[in-house]
């Protein structure tokens, strides 16, 4: 029996990361079917990892406002390829593949033989995410969060299946891991973790008081804290932990997005972008709390979790086009919501024929004609309706990253001035000298202080402006190119201008 479950097991981790490749590789920016990533949050990622791999320290030899662990990630990534969003693509793949494994696992939970296979479903709501507006270019922190959410998911909705009463200490220490990984990603996606916290704290103290709290608190924060002193200890000996707080905590909270707050219009046309996996991840919500097989425990334990991350992502700051994204580990509830219904369908269409066969035989013509059919309507779904067809097949040379970069000798300096980076620090293969490499979405005064004394001082061989020329204040600076590029809307109408040092 252990082995039947293994093997099966086996087989759906490898449809996972196959059916993970294809999709990311029709609807990722940093596939090989797309000359480059054009989103300026992406090579920031991979700039700063690159940076990493050459023995950079982040946050003192370079500094971004996410979290560490994220370009660590970019790091690797450049490990695999140093001119190229290639590294980038398979971790992806990884993230997505164990994403995906989990919901299947979720979807089969009390279930295992299912009028039709749950991964054609699994496939298909993953098309929908990543067609959808929150998914963007790909490669952002909260996909990266994507497989630990799930995990969570999968952990907690096991545990609160199995009895009415609190998780066992060692699956929340795993949760409480996980946590960790994410505070050290993006801080503010820990919505589903409170969320769990509250849901896991009231079960607690109903079963033995408040010593039974304090202790399953403590078994999460153990897990939790593993990752976070594991970089605070790193950090420490660089001598650059002052550097990791300010940009991480203090700068994130004062100096991004403060006072913003997303509008209703605004939430209606991120529903509407998103509507693909929106919606049926509301219905899978909805339907989820109405199965009678599931434990008030569980229900109530989602509900919670959805809550919190809906919270933390939509009302407390700034919200951006893929800030949804944080919210789509949801749409794994409209997998067997969705199967049930096909399954229903299926049963309906029967009618009460008698049935002289065990079930899985009877119906085996159609099970395996339905999931082919899903699994091509998800793979045209991925090829068709992702927002980033425009870009796919274009070779690099008829871009303006690639053009500017054949100006840019080997070995020679470049800054970003006056923008997110654009790209050209990757295809030119020039790695940022100083520590502001680019200018940020932050209200920091000495970042914009420093950007200017470089260039007032002529540092940098090569500065690249986007959208507005260089002030004529730094004239120790001459025009050698323009380009145009794709804008956020994906239209070419992006000015580049390329400036190189003059000889003294």
């Amino acid at each position: 029996m252990k082995s039947t479950r293994r093997m099966r097991a086996g087989k759906a981790a490898l449809f996972c990361a196959v059916a993970s490749a294809v999709g990311l590789l029709f609807c990722s920016q940093c596939s090989p079917l797309y000359p480059i990533n054009v989103w300026g949050d992406a090579n920031c990622l991979l700039t700063v990892g690159r940076v990493m791999r050459e023995g950079g320290v982040l946050y003192r030899d370079i500094y971004e406002q996410k979290g560490p662990t994220l370009y660590l990630l970019h790091a690797l990534a450049a490990c695999i390829s140093d001119r190229s969003f290639l590294g980038v693509y398979l971790l992806e793949i990884v993230a997505w593949g164990a994403a995906l494994f989990s919901a299947w696992r979720i979807a089969e939970r009390k279930d295992s033989e299912p009028v039709i296979p749950t991964l054609p479903f699994v496939a298909l709501m993953a098309a929908c995410v990543l067609t959808g507006a929150a998914f963007s270019r790909g490669d952002s922190a909260e996909e990266f969060c994507l497989p630990l959410f799930v995990w969570t998911m999968d952990i907690a909705l096991a545990e609160y299946g199995r009895a009415q009463g609190p998780m066992r200490p060692s699956r929340l220490m795993a949760c409480g891991l996980m946590a960790g990984l994410v505070a050290t990603i993006k801080y503010t996606l820990l919505g589903l973790y409170i969320g769990l916290c509250v849901c896991e704290g009231v079960a607690a103290w109903k079963e033995g008081g408040l010593a039974r709290a304090v202790k399953h608190a403590g078994a999460f924060l153990c897990g939790m804290l593993m990752p976070v002193l594991a970089w605070a200890v790193y950090f420490a000996a660089q001598g650059a932990l002052g550097d990791a707080v300010q940009a991480y905590l203090i700068h994130n909270i004062f100096l991004y997005g403060a006072g913003e707050e997303m509008t209703w219009r605004e939430a209606l046309r991120l529903l509407r972008d998103n509507a693909l996996w929106a919606v049926p991840a509301a219905a899978g919500l909805a339907a989820f709390c109405l199965y009678r097989d599931k434990t008030p425990a569980a229900k109530l334990c989602v509900l919670a979790m959805a809550g919190g991350q809906m919270i933390t992502v939509f009302l407390l700051g700034r919200v951006w086009p893929y800030s949804p994204m944080a919210m789509t580990p949801f749409a794994v509830l409209a997998v067997p919501a969705a199967r049930r219904a096909a399954g229903a369908v299926i049963r309906l269409g029967r009618g009460n024929r008698r049935q002289t066969a065990p079930r899985r035989t009877a119906l085996g013509p159609v099970r395996g004609a339905a999931s082919a059919g899903i699994c091509l309507l998800a793979a045209a779904v991925a090829w068709q309706m992702t927002p980033n067809a425009f870009l796919r097949g274009q070779k690099l040379d008829d871009l303006a990253q690639g053009r500017l970069a054949g100006y840019i000798e080997e070995g020679a300096t470049l800054l970003q001035y006056n923008h997110l980076d654009d790209g050209l620090y990757l295809t030119s293969g020039a790695l940022p000298q100083q520590k502001y490499f680019v200018r940020l979405n932050v209200a920091l005064d000495e970042m914009d202080q420093e950007l200017d004394r470089y260039v007032r001082e002529g540092i940098p061989d090569y500065v690249l402006v986007t959208w507005n020329e260089l002030p004529q204040e730094f004239d120790r600076y001459e025009r050698i190119a323009e380009d145009a590029g794709y804008d956020d809307s994906n239209r070419i109408n992006k000015m580049f201008y390329l400036y190189r040092r003059k000889s003294e």
